[in-house]
């Protein structure tokens, strides 16, 4: 096979990229439904897609108007569990929860910081002026993929550019290091990753200037031509280094950005093919991991941005389900924990993990039982961990200290009469959705463990803070917001507090 230069440079940076990753999930693809394969590596397998309302019609760039303030749903009450309702989250970590799992569609959210930070952009004037930006490079596993798409998004809000929603490759289903880069089957876009339509409204109400198309609709019988198709090297910029964070508010994007389209424009020689001179500009970047340094700004409006950009993030109505029927079995209060011991696990032993965790589930029990009361029943422990026979390891070391531990599946058969439903349904998911199953369940615990060094634990814990930072453990600091978080100091990944 030819590979031209842009095939290169992905290829080179998706071998960086498995070096330097290291990601908590596992995925079984073999019960999602794959187009034919596209001959663009960067958005085959589209999916079965086609006949969704979202993209119905000739009109490809979708225009959403602002809800009616009038006809706006009322926000409905918060979730408060089931049988298991005990620990109140941060009101602001309570809205992320409800926009990303809620099963029915949310109510109106404003998303203030990224409406003040469009309205402050200056966008295009011309339907001829405006590019949109296609990012590629995403890949790992679910929190990750969560996080580049951020950087998308905020790399499109920051330049005042519109864009094409991105595809991303779901990973092997056993060989949790094979990302699938070149497999050109395993791509899905976002409307395949995440909920679409979320995504469009609230950019139509919070940045109404921005455009969004499907990459489907591009250059097909009936879509949108492209007049130029470019690519700007992230590469280029000067001291960049690849996994390394760099834009910050003294280093913005937008400056580098117009500077290389504005290269683009200039050295135009060749003709626009006929057909396609009312066509758009699109230009390719790679959307890379950890490049945004969030925390560096002293006015936080970065923060404020980068938290409401993941509420624009809404997982798919499958794992929405799940997770909420799963919340409403659960017998009673209960501790999260991310047992990070798959099998392409980077981090210390599962011996150590088990130790570092038992002791945590300890100390907690020992500040919500003050009193020491000796008949005080210990909540019950859920465990995230994609492999069931670690589990079970976990559970046999946990009931020795009086701990009973459960699962997703453990949880689900629980019911008398869903359990076979949920568990088909649960089962049918991509192990990375099934990722996004254990995370709505992890946000509503009383109390939350993870691992420093894992993207999922890390995210996790963000999201319970009210700052959108994990603020240190729950088990040693005077203050913590109610976040009620602790990871452990294992395989610490330097970039995740400031950038992920």
């Amino acid at each position: 096979m030819m590979l031209n230069r842009r095939t290169i440079i992905f290829v080179s940076t998706a071998l960086v990229f498995i070096f330097i990753f290291a990601l908590g999930r596992n995925i079984d693809v073999s019960s999602l439904k794959l187009s034919s394969p596209t001959t663009d590596p960067e958005y085959a397998g589209l999916g079965n897609n086609d006949d969704a309302s979202l993209w119905e019609g000739s009109t490809p760039v979708v225009t959403v108007t602002k809800p009616d303030p009038v006809k706006e749903e009322k926000q409905p009450p918060k979730f408060e569990g089931g049988k298991s309702a005990a620990h109140t989250l941060h009101p602001d970590a309570q809205t992320y929860f409800d926009l990303a799992f809620s099963p029915k569609k949310p109510y109106h959210y404003d998303f203030p910081a990224i409406r003040q930070r469009c309205e402050r952009m200056q966008w295009p004037e011309k339907e001829e002026d405006i590019v949109y930006m296609k990012c590629g490079g995403m890949a790992a596993g679910l929190t990750s993929i969560i996080s580049q798409v951020k950087t998308c998004l905020k790399y499109a809000i920051d330049s005042g550019s519109s864009i094409v929603l991105p595809a991303m490759p779901l990973r092997d289903s056993t060989d949790l290091k094979e990302f699938n880069f070149l497999n050109e089957a395993e791509y899905y876009t976002y409307d395949q990753w995440f909920d679409a339509e979320h995504l469009i409204e609230g950019l139509a109400h919070a940045c109404p200037k921005m455009k969004v198309i499907h990459p489907k609709k591009l250059d097909v019988a009936g879509g949108v031509p492209v007049k130029h198709n470019w690519s700007v090297d992230l590469g280029s910029a000067p001291g960049y280094q690849a996994f390394v964070s760099y834009f910050w508010p003294g280093r913005l994007f937008k400056p580098f950005w117009d500077e290389e389209v504005g290269k683009l424009k200039a050295n135009v020689t060749d003709p626009v093919p006929a057909g396609k001179e009312n066509g758009i500009t699109v230009v390719s970047i790679h959307s890379m991991f950890l490049v945004y340094r969030i925390t560096d700004d002293p006015t936080r409006s970065d923060l404020r941005l980068w938290n409401d950009i993941g509420n624009l993030i809404r997982f798919l109505p499958e794992p929405r389900e799940i997770v909420h029927e799963l919340l409403e079995l659960i017998p009673r209060p209960y501790y999260g924990v991310h047992f990070r011991v798959e099998n392409d696990t980077i981090w210390s032993p599962l011996e150590n993990q088990l130790k570092m965790n038992l002791e945590a589930l300890d100390k907690a029990w020992a500040q919500d039982n003050k009193n020491g009361d000796p008949k005080a029943k210990k909540p019950l422990v859920y465990l995230a961990c994609g492999d069931k026979e670690q589990v079970k390891k976990f559970q046999a070391a946990g009931a020795e200290r009086g701990w009973e531990v459960t699962h997703k599946w453990g949880v689900a058969a629980m019911s008398p009469t869903k359990k076979e439903d949920i568990l088909k349904k649960m089962d049918a998911l991509a192990f990375d959705f099934q990722g996004a199953v254990d995370m709505g369940v992890m946000m509503q615990a009383n109390f939350y463990m993870g691992i420093t060094g894992s993207a999922f634990s890390s995210t996790i814990a963000n999201a319970r803070d009210g700052t959108g930072r994990y603020r240190g453990s729950s088990l040693y600091i005077y203050e913590d917001g109610g976040a009620r978080n602790h990871l452990n100091n294992d395989g610490e990944a330097n970039g995740y507090p400031c950038c992920l």
